[in-house]
């Protein structure tokens, strides 16, 4: 298998990857109804992902492996169920072509082997798209897939499923669909998709209130969409570069798969919906690489068509041997000098430095070290307090630690200072340690600097961090 070896291989990143496996690790403990990070309510996205990381956890233990397995099986469902759809629908040329796409497009592989949402809310896109074919084709009972997938999508990832019901008003636009493509199925499906995805919402509404709303759609959906945040500055036409240097060489084909869809009336949504992603977050501010995921099938399976109704002449005519030999090199010729070309900017996107140039702090040291200290857990109680340079990320030393984590300040923040919002509330070290030990994890310049009045004592070093005791001096 191409997406299940290593992948525990390296650990988890300090920003989505930590956050969510984080999250789960909690769900085992503070219950399944309402996410946590470092024991503080987080709803800022739906929980469906977050439930099947828990789930692994609980069976299989906390680690990694587990928390990436989740995409990781998405991404090879998402393979299985386009080749199997397209074996039925269309043909084996054009199926095989559609796996070995996928498999060949970098950010597709990348989403599938990182713990976090998109290869599930991918999923749920392709499920939805099926049954949308299915509708165009006056197959109605296609709303019942739509729906479901709909449901997988909104339950993943909340607003960025838009996508889906945005794509069926425009096929029904350019298709002209009447009344008569609604039907029993249609309202069945919406009625099993409101069944599945107004619980939980109800029930964050009625606990949380106006906190739940600012959350969910506050810093995550309008933040996003009207401004640049966090960092991500990058240009409009910045999906277009990811396509290129995420694609090679098949990028090169997605336009003219595309206009052949659209103006053969065939695979009709796939063509709008890869066209929705990209123009909609486009649009939206804050542009990730991983934002557009939900694109790659519907690329492959166009592409693939595209592809297959040029070689399947050939095909046919059962050209000898030779014929496919001296195609497969030629392929192949490309596809390796596509390859180098782009490994450099390709590396670029996924690298720890943000588009305005800042660079994300490195966890490995620290993870390191947590491992080795917490695989046998000294017998200090309390929260893990944390004094590190620069921004906070609490989240991987939560996960690794097994505990709650307290960021802790050597002076006052700045007047006027902005507020991490995932190290929230840091206290100074002053208020935070008392006569009780504590656990703090600290850059090692820093150990200096801890003023009189404290008592430190050096547990574990690494490289640049140390892991000791402190308390307040006798």
């Amino acid at each position: 298998m191409v997406l299940l070896p290593l992948l525990g291989h390296k650990p988890l990143t300090e920003w989505d990857e930590g956050i969510y496996a984080e999250i789960s690790r909690e769900m085992l403990s503070s219950g399944w109804l309402v996410p946590h990070l470092n024991q503080v309510a987080w709803l800022e996205k739906p929980p469906l992902m977050l439930w099947i990381t828990a789930i692994f956890f609980k069976i299989f233990g906390v680690s990694e492996w587990w928390a990436r397995i989740g995409s990781a099986l998405s991404g090879v469902a998402i393979i299985g169920l386009l080749h199997g759809w397209l074996v039925r629908t269309r043909d084996a040329l054009t199926a095989w072509l559609s796996t070995l796409i996928l498999l060949a497009t970098f950010g597709f592989l990348h989403v599938c082997r990182v713990g976090e949402m998109d290869v599930l809310l991918s999923l749920g896109c392709v499920i939805a798209l099926i049954g949308l074919t299915q509708v165009d084709e006056r197959d109605l009972r296609g709303w019942i897939l739509f729906w479901i997938g709909f449901a997988i999508a909104l339950m993943t990832k909340g607003a960025a499923s838009f996508v889906l019901p945005l794509t069926a008003l425009i096929l029904a636009a350019l298709g002209r669909w009447g009344t008569d493509r609604l039907g029993k199925n249609c309202w069945l499906g919406l009625s099993l998709f409101l069944l599945l995805t107004l619980p939980w919402h109800i029930a964050m509404l009625h606990r949380f209130g106006g906190q739940f709303v600012s959350q969910y759609l506050g810093l995550h959906v309008l933040a996003r969409a009207t401004e640049q945040i966090e960092g991500h500055t990058t240009h409009w036409w910045y999906y277009f570069k990811v396509l290129l240097v995420s694609a090679p060489p098949f990028v090169l084909l997605f336009p003219f798969a595309i206009v052949d869809s659209l103006r053969r009336n065939r695979l009709r949504a796939w063509a709008v919906f890869a066209l929705v992603v990209i123009g909609c977050f486009t649009l939206v501010q804050t542009r990730l690489p991983h934002y557009i995921a939900p694109a790659y099938p519907a690329l492959a399976v166009l592409t693939a068509a595209y592809v297959a109704d040029r070689l399947r002449p050939y095909v046919v005519e059962r050209r000898l041997a030779a014929f496919w030999i001296k195609l497969a090199a030629a392929a192949t010729v490309i596809s390796v000098a596509a390859v180098l070309i782009t490994s450099a900017p390709r590396k670029g996107l996924h690298s720890a430095t943000l588009g305005n140039g800042t660079v994300l702090p490195d966890n490995k040291d620290a993870v390191a070290l947590l491992r080795d200290v917490f695989e046998h857990p000294p017998q200090i109680a309390g929260p893990l307090l944390v004094l590190r340079t620069g921004r906070m990320f609490v989240a991987t030393d939560a996960f690794y630690s097994c505990r709650s984590v307290q960021q802790v300040l050597l002076l006052p923040a700045p007047p006027g200072a902005q507020a991490d919002p995932y190290a929230p509330n840091p206290e100074l070290l002053s208020e935070a340690v008392t006569s009780e030990p504590r656990l703090i994890l600290l850059d090692k310049d820093l150990a200096q600097q801890i003023p009189r009045g404290f008592l430190y004592t050096p547990i574990r070093s690494g490289a640049t961090v140390e892991l000791g005791s402190i308390v307040r001096a006798p």
